[in-house]
């Protein structure tokens, strides 16, 4: 893979863009930022952990302390690990639950852009919650069912996941619990690059173990990819109505 820097006005539309939509900011991002790709070309269709790991890259290259650059208290080395390469492309069997069997798939991020506009779309649940149900339910499938494409976006998958995470929330707590808890053991098999986990916000990387393991979960937005001139002159633009 290749990456190109943005030029000053792609720079500027991606720092305009609406801050609480984070994975579609790296989407838009990273379709700039590539220029070339090896097997899949559309980054929207990437695991999100591919996606953070060539957000990083591109941090690396631009970051005034080096390509290990600070993470917090810690640096990017910390939470990179590449000893958990992907393996699989394919979906895992997770078993029989409740007569069905179940199947786990990776996390994309044309799933987690899904995830995240539909956001306040289901009552009672929002924050770390909604991402839990979110990722469930776009990650869990029976065998052999047919769902939509997540690249389909905005209507069809939308409303196929908002639909989804209704009916897992209709579960009886008992079933729930036993697919919560295959869907939390089956996540750790599918770990490669980093090791995800949820916030309130979204998606966050965990520190790798050892001497790290005491820092706090991360977030690599976008954003800090972008520099601070174009981040100033997307605001006088905004400032005079540009």
């Amino acid at each position: 893979m290749q990456l190109k820097e943005l030029s000053i006005g792609e720079s500027i539309a991606i720092a305009a863009m609406p801050s609480h939509l984070e994975e579609a900011v790296t989407t838009a991002f990273l379709l700039k930022a590539v220029a070339t790709a090896k097997g899949i070309e559309n980054p929207a269709d990437w695991t999100v952990q591919e996606r953070m790991m060539v957000v990083c890259h591109y941090l690396a290259s631009v970051s005034d302390d080096g390509p290990d650059f600070a993470v917090g208290d810690g640096r990017y080395s910390d939470y990179l690990d590449g000893s958990i390469d992907k393996v699989l492309d394919q979906a895992i069997e997770l078993g029989e639950i409740e007569g069905d069997v179940w199947l786990l798939q990776d996390l994309t991020g044309a799933m987690a852009e899904s995830i995240e506009r539909i956001q306040g779309e289901i009552e009672g649940v929002s924050g770390r919650l909604h991402w839990l149900l979110g990722c469930m339910s776009a990650q869990l499938i029976r065998k052999s069912e047919e769902t939509p494409a997540p690249s389909d976006g905005e209507g069809n998958y939308d409303e196929y996941l908002i639909n989804r995470i209704r009916t897992i929330s209709g579960f009886p707590e008992s079933s729930f619990a036993a697919l919560m808890a295959s869907y939390m053991s089956g996540r750790e098999s599918l770990d490669h690059l980093f090791k995800i986990e949820l916030s309130s916000d979204g998606l966050v990387a965990l520190p790798k173990g050892g001497a790290a393991s005491n820092l706090p979960p991360a977030r690599f937005p976008v954003r800090t990819c972008v520099s601070r001139l174009a981040k100033d002159l997307g605001r006088e633009s905004d400032e005079s109505g540009g």
